[in-house]
């Protein structure tokens, strides 16, 4: 268990009462981003210099998911009913064609990677399996020959290695529909990426822009994405791959004093002048995730260990407006979500809490 564990490198153990403390504070700031839309998702973030932004449809779909769980774990239905809200909304979005669309709320532009993040909220919600149906046909259809995505990118022209992600939120969805074409089609999809993966453990392209160093936000979703889609998939060399890349980074990291840059290129040279915070979160979930599978213990430690690192990041200052938000940054003002809070950090921050505390 994390609690009253002595040989974590922190200041201190964290107790029960103040993972209840840090959680709470986190799912009333989560709250507050869907009260700021007006109950039409769940706003992107809150910046001291503009306020809240409007609603953001991907990481509404896949905040659902952690709503679901703390509703579970704290018996509180409230929360229940504000995942169940955020699932309507989404549906009420979705476009004719079945994509979901990008950009913040009012885009009409279909996005491949947030209609993949959406079917995360609906498959768990499962609340209208004929919008779960449609999104993931649409997804099919617009797959290349190779079994890629090009085209309704972030990046026009580029297909990032994240899209990882999406597979697995594919493969999340057809655990409802019990398809054998999607299947087969994410095990494609899911062999072009793993093509990949570079001899030192990096990732070709497993950031937001072409040839540019990547967050450990990317990082992360990209490696979540190849080891729970070969979980599913039953892919034993991806899932290999996927731990030495993750074994990488920690030696990586080691070697750079225990700390972790907040973005890397691909012969893992560091950004140190800025921690991501999401991507710290994000990849404490992923070694807890690893640690489960293969029992190495290291593993366990690297994912304590990234979460104490940012624990002071979250937010009590008394503005009800940030009380309880994680940052992109740390410092406030480094590069990755520069002077905001956004929502996915208190998704990721409260899914290695729950992690954290489930042992």
């Amino acid at each position: 268990m994390l609690f009253g564990r002595k040989q974590l490198k922190s200041p201190s153990a964290l107790s029960p009462a103040d993972w209840e403390r840090r959680t709470d504070s986190a799912l009333s700031w989560l709250r507050r981003s869907i009260e700021a839309t007006g109950g039409h998702g769940s706003s992107h973030s809150w910046s001291p210099l503009f306020g809240w932004a409007k609603a953001y449809p991907e990481t509404t779909g896949y905040l659902i998911e952690t709503l679901l769980d703390y509703a579970e774990l704290k018996q509180d239905s409230s929360l229940r009913d504000l995942a169940h809200q955020c699932a309507n909304w989404l549906v009420s979005i979705q476009l004719a064609s079945g994509a979901f669309p990008g950009l913040l709320a009012g885009s009409q532009t279909p996005s491949v990677f947030n209609t993949g993040m959406v079917l995360f909220g609906l498959a768990r919600a499962g609340s209208n399996e004929p919008a779960l149906r449609q999104a993931v046909q649409w997804l099919l259809s617009v797959l290349e020959s190779d079994s890629s995505w090009r085209k309704f990118a972030y990046v026009s022209g580029f297909t990032p290695s994240y899209y990882t992600l999406a597979v697995w939120g594919v493969l999340r969805a057809n655990q409802h529909l019990q398809d054998e074409e999607v299947e087969q089609a994410m095990r494609k999809a899911l062999h072009f990426y793993a093509q990949r993966f570079l001899p030192n453990g990096a990732v070709r392209d497993w950031g937001f822009w072409p040839g540019k160093p990547a967050y450990t936000h990317t990082i992360a979703y990209t490696l979540e994405g190849f080891w729970e889609s070969a979980l599913l998939l039953g892919e034993k060399e991806i899932l290999e791959r996927t731990a030495g890349s993750a074994e990488r980074l920690l030696s990586v990291r080691q070697a750079a004093g225990v700390r972790t840059a907040g973005r890397y290129d691909e012969q893992w040279q560091g950004d140190y002048s800025f921690v991501c915070v999401t991507g710290h979160c994000q990849l404490s979930v992923l070694y807890r995730k690893i640690w489960d599978f293969t029992g190495d213990e290291r593993f366990r430690q690297a994912a304590n260990d990234l979460l104490f690192e940012i624990l002071d990041s979250q937010c009590f200052q008394k503005n009800r407006n940030r009380f309880g938000a994680i940052p992109g940054s740390a410092p406030f003002w480094g590069p990755y979500l520069r002077l905001r809070y956004p929502n996915w950090g208190a998704k990721f921050f409260l899914d290695a809490m729950r992690w954290a505390r489930e042992g």
